[in-house]
């Protein structure tokens, strides 16, 4: 039997489950059992594997999450929402009632205090990063999931993927800010190829040096206020780019 499929939105803006789209051997090898984007079944029954798009936002997404973690042997969190809060956990460095003064109604609003992602409510399996999240990087886990093998998931600098390509670093030859040091590879270094500096759609990598890349960025004459501008991106809310909007940088030791 096919393994059956739950692809799942929290807050989102749907790319991530997009990419499930131009995988044909998905479509080939497992069963979708759940996806509102894509189906009409609305009852959620038991799956083999969950795919988890999107930030915990609101006290139904919360329980939400938690009767799928319950429904599903494996989880996985896909793109930056599900995995560091995405763009809508800026808010959390603010106070959330001043934003919503804006509505006519704000006690119809019903949020959480925080934007938070699927980890800090549930234990997921795997993590699979991006911004959107990369297709390859999906068939790989796919793959992977149907053999029993352990899915192949990058956790290392996207300097390594301008390396093999033989980019020029453009920090060292244009003085250009880049958060690729610190970013988690998996996008091909689309931006740093075009002579561009790294957004961070990744995320931190595992173990990532944040304090010396800020250290580097002042050298360069950026502002502490762009600094943070720079952090402040869909994986803001990560605990490695969280120190930086919170002021909580402390200067390398030598």
């Amino acid at each position: 039997m096919k393994p059956k499929v739950g692809i799942i939105k929290l807050s989102s803006c749907d790319g991530c489950q997009a990419v499930f789209l131009d995988l044909h051997e998905f479509w080939e090898n497992f069963e979708v059992d759940f996806w509102i984007l894509g189906k009409t079944k609305r009852t959620l029954t038991s799956l083999d594997i969950a795919f988890i798009e999107g930030s915990v936002s609101t006290p139904e997404e919360e329980e939400f999450v938690k009767e799928v973690r319950s429904k599903t042997k494996t989880l996985v969190a896909i793109g930056a929402c599900a995995t560091s809060g995405g763009i809508q956990a800026l808010r959390n460095f603010e106070e959330i009632h001043e934003y919503l003064k804006i509505y006519p109604k704000p006690n119809y609003i019903k949020i959480l205090d925080k934007s938070t992602p699927v980890k800090s409510h549930v234990k997921v399996d795997y993590e699979i990063h991006g911004c959107p999240i990369n297709s390859r990087i999906l068939e790989n886990f796919l793959k992977a999931y149907l053999h029993n093998k352990r899915p192949y998931i990058p956790d290392f600098p996207l300097c390594m993927e301008c390396k093999r390509k033989m980019n020029v670093c453009v920090m060292d030859a244009y003085g250009i800010p880049c958060l690729g040091p610190v970013t988690r590879a998996g996008c091909g270094s689309l931006c740093p190829s075009v002579k561009r500096g790294c957004y961070g759609c990744f995320g931190p990598f595992s173990g990532a040096n944040v304090e010396v890349l800020v250290e580097w960025f002042k050298k360069l004459g950026i502002s502490d206020e762009d600094i943070k501008n720079m952090f402040s991106n869909e994986n803001s809310y990560s605990e490695e780019f969280r120190k930086v909007l919170e002021g909580k940088i402390e200067k390398p030791k030598d």
